[in-house]
């Protein structure tokens, strides 16, 4: 099993979250915006001047957190400042909403007060799904939406709202466990990716390798072709000047006088024909110093 380096593992998860977290921003952005209507209508509340507008500069901020990140240098980011930063943005939007649900609970009648209650459990159960990458970013969110309330609700004496407390406590450690569950899940899923690509590239730097090999075996080839072909023409060159070597050898009968030879057909040639015939040899004709004297006394040679 291959294991993923803590730098690289953590770049990953950094990664992950970014992309799963960035879908939850909008529709944080356009419930925020549905419900402040919904309340508007019904209590013309100051408050919602104050936190529709927080709510939407602190999802602008985590849109630029994210976005910063795309473009950053991965091979040079410190992964735990980027958890941070991801951390305090995901707990000011978190609490903006807990916020929020507690002036529900101290303000609006209990449908509003009933339809925010179901609305933030929809966020936490969302939040499952887009930042569960990341405990530590899960819980940043989902503890101030319901932990507050939920005690608030506990904390009341009524008995319908420290059952429906005790509910959303109950539901929060349920979400909880689902998040980690689901954060093994995708730590394995991480892990398992991580051997495929390195299977993956150790596969094609084998190919490359082959690839490699093949052409060095191919050019091996072509020369010991190159080279066969060469010794094919040296031999052919060789066995051609071994049918053209004329060699001379045994007894020749030669007279004694005039130095003619006697052939194997019993004809006597020049001594000069004889050996032409017989090899590659030729002859050009002069008279030694000795037989000059001989034949041609009164000159001086």
């Amino acid at each position: 099993m291959t294991i993923i380096p803590a730098s690289d593992f953590e770049k990953k998860r950094l990664e992950t979250l970014c992309r799963q977290s960035n879908v939850a921003l909008f529709g944080n952005l356009l419930v925020s915006f549905c419900i402040a209507i919904l309340f508007w209508q019904k209590s013309h509340s100051y408050f919602l001047i104050f936190w529709f507008p927080a709510m939407t500069v602190a999802l602008l901020g985590r849109f630029l957190i994210a976005l910063k990140f795309e473009s950053a240098n991965k091979e040079i980011i410190i992964p735990k400042i980027w958890f941070l930063r991801y951390g305090i943005g995901m707990f000011v939007i978190g609490l903006l909403w807990g916020i929020f649900g507690i002036y529900a609970y101290y303000t609006a009648q209990e449908l509003y007060f009933s339809i925010t209650l179901v609305i933030l459990s929809g966020l936490v159960a969302a939040a499952v799904a887009t930042t569960s990458i990341s405990i530590p970013t899960f819980f940043a969110f989902s503890f101030p939406i319901l932990a507050p309330l939920g005690i608030l609700m506990i904390l009341s004496g009524r008995l319908e709202l420290v059952l429906l407390g005790i509910l959303v406590v109950l539901y929060l450690w349920v979400t909880t466990q689902s998040a980690r569950q689901l954060n093994k899940v995708i730590l394995e899923s991480l892990q398992n990716r991580y051997e495929k690509l390195q299977l993956l590239e150790s596969l094609q730097a084998e190919k490359k390798q082959v690839m490699a090999l093949n052409v060095t075996l191919e050019q091996d080839i072509n020369q010991r072709i190159k080279t066969e072909k060469e010794n094919e023409h040296l031999i052919a060159q060789l066995q051609k000047a071994l049918t053209e070597v004329k060699t001379l050898s045994g007894l020749i009968p030669i007279c004694a006088n005039c130095k003619k030879v006697r052939d194997d057909q019993g004809y006597w040639n020049q001594i000069e024909t004889y050996i032409h015939e017989r090899s590659n040899a030729d002859f050009s004709h002069s008279i030694c110093p000795d037989c000059a004297k001989k034949l041609y006394p009164d000159m001086e040679i």
